[in-house]
């Protein structure tokens, strides 16, 4: 496994744009309500004071979970993505060791997080990327973007991308030697579309070919479809208390977790 020395400093966007910026609004929102409220109460006597109180301590904790959200995204979309994809992609190795010459798919790979990662891991072989375009998944999410981030780190005469559609894949049968998709599936709502893009990553990857699937959500479901459909080996990066932290704060909608296998013959 041969890896290349990034050329300058590439950009990963940030995910969930739309939601970030709500977590920043309801944080500052919070703050102003706080300042309100606790020179409300510092005016007021009796009740009002009371209430004004209760008040403060309610907006001081949305404006610390908004505030917090927001940069815990950031962080996420800047930093700690960069790191989760050489786990995922060490722990692909492990399962079915890349010799560098394979040919990667990357479904829903946005900016190109984990396309140009799996291209710094190849010598001779290419990495493909596909996805919609939609800026609500990610902001500034265009073709252009991969490649260039392709670019920056060294690997663009390994990465190509292409238009399409998850639940229908533009690839024959048994095309690819690893599949790889990073909190993607998710943004389907219906389960019958979720269960169709795991199997269109499935029929594209060849017997003893490597699937690698980080999501948000659905975990149990995925796991269960991917089982009975032949995946075997399977490793489970359940994200630690990092993710379970995550997940309590969000009700449960957002808690990164990864499941990793080979397919059979």
């Amino acid at each position: 496994m041969i890896g290349v020395s990034e050329v300058s400093e590439p950009d990963y966007g940030i995910d969930a744009p739309g939601v970030r910026r709500g977590m920043l609004i309801a944080g500052i929102g919070g703050v102003a309500l706080c300042s309100v409220a606790v020179t409300a109460a510092v005016r007021a006597t009796g009740a009002v004071a009371t209430v004004s109180g209760w008040a403060a301590a309610g907006a001081a904790l949305l404006a610390i979970y908004g505030l917090g959200m927001a940069a815990y995204m950031t962080y996420g979309s800047r930093v700690g993505k960069r790191h989760d994809r050489e786990r995922l992609l060490d722990l692909a190795d492990v399962v079915s060791p890349l010799t560098g010459c394979e040919a990667v798919l990357d479904v829903g790979g946005g900016r190109g997080l984990m396309l140009v990662g799996a291209a710094r891991r190849l010598t001779t072989g290419v990495a493909v990327g596909i996805d919609l375009w939609r800026a609500e998944d990610q902001d500034a999410n265009m073709p252009e973007a991969p490649l260039d981030n392709a670019r920056r780190e060294g690997v663009a005469d390994r990465v190509s991308v292409a238009t399409a559609d998850a639940r229908v894949l533009p690839f024959a049968d048994r095309s690819f030697d690893a599949v790889v998709s990073h909190w993607v599936v998710h943004n389907l709502p219906d389960a019958a579309d979720r269960a169709r893009v795991l199997d269109e990553m499935l029929r594209v990857l060849r017997p003893g070919g490597v699937l690698v699937l980080a999501d948000i959500a659905h975990h149990e479901a995925y796991r269960a479809h991917l089982v009975e459909r032949g995946l075997g080996d399977l490793r489970i990066l359940d994200g630690g208390l990092e993710a379970a932290m995550a997940g309590a704060l969000s009700g449960g909608t957002f808690r990164p977790k990864a499941i990793v296998g080979r397919r059979g013959g």
